[in-house]
């Protein structure tokens, strides 16, 4: 039996009576596709071969890409149906053999995790606990003022990852292709969301670094007349997501922006000033200062597939222009 028409019966056995709607089972069925996906590329398993380090193992990695605790939760939980669901399929399909569910492996402290609660707060207020964090204007200008070299290059990504809005995965994998210098908008392909977007940019602010970039400094990488990638370097086709994290926490301590702002369990820092932040700054800066963005366009632009995420945002900007008014009461 195909993968796919497994699928497709999960589907419909999560659409039963009282069940979840058609777009909860898609979404259910997304994740557990992402899932097939991700232990194909990080153990070379099948989602019959999974086991519970597995899971354990996807969940920090979504923990540690700053991904918010609902959406964790809802990934672990659609995976956690997809077992409990497989062993109550007929014993005459004709499927491999159901494992054991690997969340059953989860103990107190892996549910912390997905919740969230991994994170020791230094020194945060209560009201600082589950916003993000983010950069004003004049800070992500000084983070270009203080990228490390190549100068060029560097200062581009912390200005792709601001003005556009890229993961850094994203842009990572973002190819020249993508750059649509006639239109001056960047195309992201699909990867949390079911489609692309299409963000558009100023030709005075990144128009001419793209130019200069393409045409005449990306060739210097070894790797360039090989590469489709708009970021080359001298070892790989394309660099690397963590690359991209280094490049922007060292612009951050060359600008004196840096600090811990929260501690996890195992010892791991939670600093200020990630490529995640400037994420989030595109994000809080395309609500305090674009005209009719509801919410449902700023779910698009970021490409989340959970609008909840995206209303964590909107929540924030209204709790902070809550706070900017008590300033103006007599």
């Amino acid at each position: 039996m195909e993968f796919d028409e497994i699928l497709e019966r999960f589907k419909k056995r999560r659409m039963g009576p009282g069940e979840a709607a058609e777009s909860t089972a898609d979404r259910y069925v997304r994740h557990v596709r992402n899932w097939r996906n991700w232990l194909a590329k990080n153990g070379n398993k099948t989602v019959w071969e999974a086991e519970y380090d597995d899971l354990r193992l996807f969940a920090e990695e979504l923990v540690y890409q700053d991904m918010a605790p609902t959406t964790i939760s809802q990934r672990v939980s659609a995976i956690s149906k997809f077992y409990q669901d497989a062993k109550k399929f007929p014993d005459y399909l004709d499927i491999p053999e159901v494992p054991e569910n690997p969340y059953d492996g989860f103990d107190k402290d892996d549910k912390k995790l997905l919740r969230g609660d991994t994170k020791k707060k230094t020194g945060l207020k209560d009201s600082e606990k589950d916003e993000y964090p983010y950069l004003e204007s004049e800070e992500v200008e000084k983070l270009v003022e203080n990228v490390p070299a190549p100068r060029l290059r560097n200062e581009l990504i912390i200005k792709l990852l601001y003005h556009i809005g890229f993961r850094r995965g994203e842009l990572a994998k973002a190819k020249i292709k993508h750059i649509d210098r006639t239109d001056r908008s960047v195309y992201i392909p699909p990867r949390k969301s079911p489609e692309g977007r299409h963000i558009a940019y100023k030709q005075d602010y990144l128009g001419f670094q793209l130019d200069r970039w393409i045409d005449h400094d990306r060739d210097s990488m070894t790797y360039a007349s090989e590469s489709d990638y708009l970021f080359p370097t001298n070892n790989n086709e394309h660099i690397s997501a963590d690359y991209i994290g280094k490049v922007v926490k060292k612009a951050a301590e060359n600008a004196g922006l840096q600090e811990t702002i929260a501690e996890y369990s195992d010892g791991r820092k939670l600093h200020k000033v990630t490529a995640h932040t400037l994420r989030h700054s595109y994000a809080m800066r395309t609500l305090k200062t674009a005209e009719d963005v509801d919410i449902r366009t700023l779910q698009s632009l970021l490409g989340h597939e959970e609008l909840d995420t995206t209303l964590i945002y909107l929540q924030q900007s209204k709790e902070e222009a809550k706070e900017a008014s008590r300033g103006f009461v007599p």
